[in-house]
């Protein structure tokens, strides 16, 4: 990301909001009405481009739901829709998500809990006392339940790989975790694409990924254009 999308970016999000130019600064800075004109003019013919780095970068609602709905507009599906969006934003796809579960830390833990909780249900289930042993029974498989949810929130949030907690590290060896291949993300597996719905279906899923990722790359450089014309005016 270049930086002055960064600096674009800074508008819209709430924990930095971008400032005009104090006085005594260099007289081409520029302040917030050239940023968001600058934008406006980069974003004109690329508006999912746009879109997309609001939602990678500021996981704006807004964008995430409407390039969910160019995409299942295009492809004419909402499943296959909902996929392309995981790809782009490199999140799990619906397929991956009982796997990625029980690598992540947080199930583990609750994990081994909900074991402690079942032995106890097997001494009561043992000694007759049925209404125990349903009780502790439906306790753990609540606390498994909650623990999936959990892990599926925050993946689906963040996109961090499990495996590695999103270092991209392996913690006991120190080398390149292998599921993400070093960059802490989760990665789609774009093939599940061609399984449910075949092969050209996922030839236009990635026919669309790549367009709004080729969107993002030229709104970048008409911004920079607009931005170096702007500060040499």
């Amino acid at each position: 990301m270049t930086n002055s999308i960064e600096m674009a970016l800074r508008l819209f999000s709430p924990k930095g909001a971008l400032h005009e130019p104090a006085a005594g600064r260099q007289f081409n800075a520029l302040g917030r009405d050239e940023f968001i004109g600058a934008l406006q003019v980069a974003a004109k013919n690329n508006p999912q481009g746009l879109q997309f780095l609001m939602a990678d970068h500021l996981s704006d609602e807004g964008a995430i739901q409407g390039l969910l709905a160019h995409f299942c507009t295009a492809l004419g599906c909402s499943d296959a829709g909902g996929m392309a969006m995981a790809i782009l934003l490199r999140r799990p796809l619906p397929e991956q998500l009982g796997h990625l579960v029980l690598s992540h830390p947080h199930y583990d833990k609750e994990r081994r809990r909900a074991a402690v909780v079942m032995e106890k249900a097997k001494r009561a289930h043992r000694s007759g006392n049925d209404h125990e042993y349903q009780r502790l029974l439906s306790e753990r498989n609540g606390i498994l339940q909650l623990a999936r949810d959990h892990c599926v929130a925050e993946m689906l949030q963040s996109g961090r790989c499990p495996h590695c907690r999103g270092t991209g590290i392996r913690q006991r060896k120190g080398d390149e975790c292998p599921k993400c291949h070093g960059t802490g993300r989760v990665v789609p597996h774009v093939e599940l694409v061609s399984h449910r719905f075949g092969q050209e279906m996922r030839r236009r899923v990635e026919q669309l990924v790549d367009g709004v990722i080729h969107q993002a790359s030229d709104l970048s450089k008409i911004m920079d254009r607009q931005v170096r014309e702007m500060r040499a005016a």
